[in-house]
């Protein structure tokens, strides 16, 4: 008589729990990472030093800027927040060559909005950076529900420097409609059909990259506009 490819009853039963275990231990993951999993330090070493006016980063001499309009729950604005934006900033942002303006677009359904009221209400203290970075960085699937009350507050706790109770009280209602109407506004004005995409603008005129770029793309076109 042939064997069990597994051998015996016995070791079915292990090789079960042991996948039930990796199962558990996945979900246990995922359910930290969708609640506020970002570093803290990380981010706080990110914008160390950095002057944040509201949604402006940088300072504001800098000789080009770079407007970012994007979506909270756009899966390439997120791939370009945490794999290309550090980089930029790094490089850019903290030498004074560059500053950044967040044109926060609500476009993926109701989640969107509620992140971009969150984020906005962190900038209310100058503290709209390091909450937009911690947002991209616990992005999950679009529409998925994720963007809770907990979820959000979760990420203000582990924002440096905001003022949680204050943030809670300034996020909900109709605060920011005239702010998202304004992005919205600029956004159709300057032609942007989607996100991300990046305006690069300096003495030598403007670049405008969609999509998730890399770190070389938009180094290059912050090349081409500056005229120093």
């Amino acid at each position: 008589m042939k064997s069990s490819p597994l051998g015996s009853p016995r070791k079915l039963l292990i090789l079960v729990a042991v996948v039930a275990i990796v199962v558990a231990g996945l979900l246990v993951v995922l359910s930290q990472w969708g609640t506020g999993g970002g570093s803290e330090e990380q981010v706080r070493k990110l914008y160390s030093g950095i002057p944040q006016r509201g949604t402006t980063l940088g300072r504001s001499d800098a000789p080009v800027t770079i407007y970012l309009y994007e979506d909270f729950q756009c899966p390439y604005c997120g791939q370009f927040s945490r794999d290309t934006f550090p980089k930029l900033v790094s490089s850019y942002v903290r030498d004074g060559k560059v500053n950044m303006v967040s044109e926060t677009l609500v476009l993926l359904g109701p989640d969107s909005g509620k992140a971009a009221r969150a984020a906005l209400a962190a900038a209310e203290q100058n503290r709209y950076w390091p909450y937009y970075s911690l947002l991209f960085e616990n992005q999950l699937q679009e529409n998925s529900g994720y963007v809770t009350d907990d979820f959000l507050k979760g990420l203000a706790q582990k924002t440096p420097g905001l003022d949680v109770s204050k943030w809670e009280s300034q996020r909900t209602g109709s605060s920011f409609d005239s702010e998202l109407s304004a992005a919205q506004s600029k956004a159709k004005a300057a032609g942007v059909s989607g996100t991300p995409t990046i305006i690069v603008s300096g003495p030598n005129g403007k670049k405008k990259l969609v999509g998730a770029k890399n770190y070389d793309q938009v180094s290059s076109a912050i090349n081409q506009v500056d005229g120093s």
